[in-house]
């Protein structure tokens, strides 16, 4: 599955009595936005005299964002949020954005249409500019605030980026960690009814937390049974979530990928094996947690 400037399907509703409500971009808006992003990040690089290895002979994060991020957009489109949380994690001094394929930190087999590529853009690289391509694609069904922590080297140009597409920030007390504290201060009356979390990692390797302190943290700026959606790129961690229950994928990547290959001709193409690969990945990545009750609105709720 690679990066295609070519018209694209884009969810954008609810799905309702076994439907869903979605509209293409043209392929000339999806080449506007792949260069401007492209220039932008290259101006910020050099403009703040940054070290950043953002692309290389066999990788590109610009197409891996605009490759991915839209089926995660999809995604989230059709589970119906109105407000999201979006808490992101970015380490300004992970001076390289791509990484060495035959490395133990490539979780997946690399489907042959890779199999001549050396390098890999980081998932929890491209998974921070969610936000971004939410602006970029249009998804206006659905509202989107990011956390901003205070601390510059959680920032940096990440948060530059942030600022040149006009994202909705909310400041933070802290960068969040799994298993620590953090205040967020929404916009007054805001709540939200997903919080998804982008590549954060725990407050310490060996520590674990539970699905309650995650609830606890965040439930005064959330609706009741608000779903929690942790996206990271890392191995099977036991000590994630405890006591909690992982809903399964299948029945929104399902319809996040037959939306692929309706306008991607080229993925409709690729072996089984190879869409299996890219399947797994984004179903690995994301670990959704929600309550058996579903979400409850407080009265008076503002779904605009």
């Amino acid at each position: 599955m690679q990066y295609r400037a070519v018209n694209e399907l884009l969810q954008k509703g609810k799905r309702s009595a076994g439907s869903s409500v979605g509209n293409y971009i043209h392929k000339e808006s999806k080449q506007n936005q792949w260069g401007k992003l492209n220039y932008i990040i290259d101006a910020e690089v050099r403009t703040n005299d940054l070290v950043t290895r953002w692309k290389d002979a066999d990788s590109h994060t610009v197409n891996d964002v605009f490759n991915y991020c839209p089926m995660v957009l999809n995604y989230l489109s059709l589970k119906g949020f109105n407000k999201v949380l979006f808490v992101g994690h970015f380490n300004a001094a992970q001076a390289s954005w791509t990484y060495p394929r035959k490395s133990d930190r490539n979780l997946h087999p690399t489907p042959t249409f890779k199999s001549a590529d050396t390098t890999m853009v980081d998932p929890n690289i491209w998974i921070q500019f969610l936000p971004i391509v939410k602006m970029a694609m249009g998804y206006r069904n659905f509202q989107m605030h990011t956390a901003k922590p205070p601390e510059s080297r959680f920032t940096q140009l990440m948060h530059s980026l942030y600022k040149r597409y006009e994202i909705d920030l909310v400041p933070a007390s802290e960068q969040y960690k799994h298993g620590g504290d953090v205040t967020i201060t929404p916009p007054h009356n805001t709540m939200y009814d997903a919080v998804v979390f982008a590549g954060v990692p725990k407050t310490g390797e060996d520590e674990g937390f539970t699905e309650h302190h995650i609830r606890s943290t965040f439930s005064p700026i959330c609706c009741e049974g608000f779903e929690i959606i942790d996206i990271n790129y890392q191995d099977k961690d036991h000590d994630k979530y405890i006591g909690g229950v992982r809903e399964n994928n299948s029945d929104w990547l399902n319809e996040v990928f037959v939306s692929r290959t309706i306008w991607d001709d080229r993925f409709r193409e690729e072996s089984e094996a190879d869409r299996n690969i890219e399947y797994s990945i984004l179903d690995t990545m994301i670990d959704c947690h929600k309550t058996p009750g579903g979400i409850t609105y407080p009265p008076g709720y503002d779904f605009e």
